[in-house]
């Protein structure tokens, strides 16, 4: 790879990697506050109750995989390796959660706490995109400005669609188990116990095109909700 074209690719590494940092940031960061606001004060007392990145991020998942990712899909020509990554997760003792839900309703809540999180991010960029549209100055807004604003609405939209995936360690397992009658909820989570991992590396390097439908039917959405559509 030239010269040029290392910076190129590290120049894009750093647009990705912001906005993805942000967003894995906002969705553990919602994890710890509906925990705590269920009474648990685990993650809080362990320091994950906080906006800063450096609480959340692990070397790896966050930043080391991502960038390996981009800089080997830009070798390829763009294409390849499907692109993904994760934060810390936030520890949380349900034992600690009020009375006033059940146990299982209670993992459920801050399961999708994350997630939801997510989608309200891409909610809020899309919109502040869509002001910039409407108000007729979008033309001014710099490129490094409407490309984070653009990464933002991707990364956020993928982050829900893909954390909602009913297999666990997803947030979607815990939602789904929440949902289901207890009998089925046990049969569900130890399936996901046995072949939970196996089911979800395989949708990430053969389903690849199979998460694509959800997430651009929630990115036609998102758009069509700040007026974009």
């Amino acid at each position: 790879m030239q010269a040029g074209n290392l910076t190129q690719v590290f120049g894009q590494a750093i647009m990705v990697l912001v906005p993805m940092i942000l967003s894995l940031t906002v969705h553990e960061f919602a994890h710890a506050w509906a925990a705590r606001r269920l009474g648990d004060l685990t993650a809080e007392a362990r320091g994950r109750l906080t906006l800063n990145p450096l609480a959340h991020a692990d070397p790896v998942g966050t930043v080391g995989l991502p960038l390996l990712i981009l800089i080997a899909n830009a070798g390829m020509g763009g294409g390849g390796i499907p692109f993904f990554g994760w934060a810390k997760p936030v520890p949380t003792n349900p034992a600690n959660y009020t009375r006033k839900v059940t146990l299982r309703t209670g993992l459920m809540l801050v399961a999708v706490a994350g997630p939801v999180s997510n989608l309200v991010m891409s909610l809020l960029a899309a919109g502040l995109y869509s002001v910039a549209v409407h108000a007729g100055f979008a033309d001014l807004v710099p490129e490094p400005l409407e490309m984070f604003l653009v990464y933002m609405i991707q990364i956020n939209i993928a982050l829900f669609v893909f954390n909602m995936i009913p297999i666990y360690p997803l947030d979607g397992q815990k939602v789904l188990s929440g949902l289901l009658p207890p009998r089925s909820a046990i049969k569900y989570d130890r399936f996901n116990v046995q072949f939970g991992w196996m089911a979800l590396m395989a949708i990430i390097f053969m389903g690849r095109d199979i998460i694509g439908v959800p997430v651009r039917l929630v990115f036609h959405g998102v758009l069509s909700v700040v007026g974009l559509g």
